[in-house]
């Protein structure tokens, strides 16, 4: 005849069951909470990459304004003025734009501190187990 396990062996399994699955459930709430904040930073990125478009537009405007002033007058004082003004315009309004890519690159976006969170849980849960 074979010796049933202690009951002390099915609580602490039910235990260890009841903290695994009590874990999992904190750690959807913090990859909710991390993901919520990858999209407020996707959210500033597009603000950036807007107030840059709203930027170079102008530029590409007095751009073309210096080459029709140019032709015309064939004066150098308007036309280097307006040149002058649109390139700085397109240097700050390209800054905004590429800031604003930085934070919406793939790898920006993981939550890889819940990640990292749920592996080393998982681990800790098989390490129990085993």
């Amino acid at each position: 005849m074979q010796a049933e396990p202690a009951p002390g062996v099915f609580q602490a399994v039910g235990e260890t069951i009841g903290r695994a699955t009590e874990l999992i459930q904190i750690e959807f709430r913090l990859a909710k909470a991390e993901l919520s904040e990858k999209a407020e930073r996707a959210g500033g990125g597009l603000a950036l990459i807007l107030i840059g478009a709203v930027l170079v537009i102008p530029a590409l405007f007095l751009l073309l304004q210096s080459i029709v002033l140019g032709l015309i007058a064939m004066g150098m004082s308007p036309v280097g003025a307006t040149l002058l003004v649109a390139v700085v315009t397109i240097a700050v309004g390209l800054g905004f734009v590429m800031t604003g890519r930085k934070q919406l690159t793939a790898e920006a976006l993981v939550p890889d501190r819940t990640l990292n969170d749920i592996r080393r849980d998982g681990a800790l849960v098989k390490e129990k187990l085993t």
